[in-house]
């Protein structure tokens, strides 16, 4: 699918080891990691503070089931 815009802009933030592992772990399926951080972030700033608390929690469950499951 091609691009609409050009993506010329950079945000920059950094990330603990288990940060960047969530985010692995989490962003599997998708393309990239920039795709993932994209796609999440921009959808959060769409979404209801309601919306984006129940996908917080969604994302904690599924981190503690996996977390289970390991174990």
């Amino acid at each position: 699918m091609p691009v609409q815009k050009p993506r010329n802009r950079m945000v920059i933030f950094r990330l603990t080891e288990d940060e960047y592992e969530s985010l692995q772990t989490a962003s599997n399926g998708s393309r990239s990691l920039s795709e993932f951080a994209r796609a999440r972030l921009m959808g959060s700033l769409r979404s209801s503070p309601l919306d984006a608390r129940l996908t917080e929690i969604k994302s904690s469950v599924d981190r503690l089931t996996e977390l289970l499951q390991k174990s």
